[in-house]
């Protein structure tokens, strides 16, 4: 299934939707019920006009959410964050010693903008490739491509809760996204997703079924 929409959360909206209408249902590892879409596709032509609107959606409800800063600092940081089984900016910025952004993909793109070759890797077969293992990355590639003269993404997501982790996902992203152009001077371009397992829980139907309602009545859906 693939979903394109120009903003990032009109995009949530028809997402979370789809999967409510359209999911299957099972019961995850940990006895959680679950509704789940494979390999969805979403496709946003201009993310970084409103990619803290479902930050803010998410914490304006009733839990705490990770704040902007929080989620800042695990994307761009090269340190572990203290309290997290794993970060992505230490497999971004630091991966065994490699830069993948600053000592890759700006040199490459630098010298070749029509490069295909632009992909960094946030999954470590050493260390993830684990049968015992509970936590691995959910965020495992990025594919950076410059067309138009701005810089578009690509990322593989194993396993997506849309509701719940879909938008500091993005969050996170656009972040990167908006450093990756900075450095390379040109503009962000769109970012698609391609989320292996999308799903939302069941324990959540209730408020997604508020907001779309809600949404609803502004014709988002």
């Amino acid at each position: 299934m693939e979903i394109h929409e120009q903003f990032v959360y009109n995009a949530w909206i028809k997402s979370l939707k789809y999967i409510l209408d359209n999911g299957t249902d099972f019961i995850d590892r940990d006895k959680r019920n679950c509704r789940e879409i494979l390999n969805l596709v979403i496709i946003i032509d201009n993310p970084e006009e409103d990619y803290e609107k479902p930050i803010d959606e998410m914490q304006n409800f009733d839990w705490i959410y990770p704040s902007k800063e929080e989620l800042e600092s695990i994307m761009l940081h090269k340190e572990n964050m203290s309290g997290y089984d794993y970060s992505y900016g230490p497999r971004i910025f630091n991966f065994r010693g490699v830069d993948q952004i600053n000592n890759f993909i700006i040199p490459l793109l630098k010298s070749d903008p029509t490069s295909r070759r632009a992909v960094i890797s946030l999954f470590d077969p050493s260390t993830d490739s684990n049968v015992m293992s509970k936590n691995i990355p959910s965020l495992l590639y990025i594919y950076f491509k410059i067309k138009n003269e701005k810089l578009d993404l690509t990322c593989s997501i194993r396993s997506n809760d849309l509701f719940i982790g879909w938008p500091g996902n993005i969050y996170q992203i656009v972040l990167l996204q908006r450093y990756v152009s900075h450095l390379l001077g040109i503009k962000t371009g769109s970012l698609t997703t391609i989320s292996g397992s999308a799903h939302i829980f069941h324990e959540h139907f209730e408020i997604i079924e508020e907001l779309l309602k809600r949404k609803n009545s502004q014709n988002i859906l």
